[in-house]
């Protein structure tokens, strides 16, 4: 389960690239997006959390209400 990690093969790259400035901009645009990715993931994450602390606030409460 925890042994080697398995090697992905390496997409192919394009066998012509027709300027540096086209390839530069095309690693910017995908950086942007991952970027955008992760800000999405922790703005899911931290809703996550405001739930789950919702929900121990409600447990706490019918555990207080059950005990008395």
């Amino acid at each position: 389960m925890f042994g080697k990690k398995k090697e992905l093969p390496l997409p192919e790259l394009p066998k012509e690239i027709s300027s540096e400035t086209t390839t530069i901009d095309n690693v910017k645009a995908k950086m942007d997006l991952v970027l955008t990715q992760l800000d999405s993931i922790r703005t899911e994450y931290a809703v996550l959390n405001e739930r789950t602390k919702t929900i121990e606030n409600l447990l706490r409460e019918i555990m207080t209400l059950a005990k008395s």
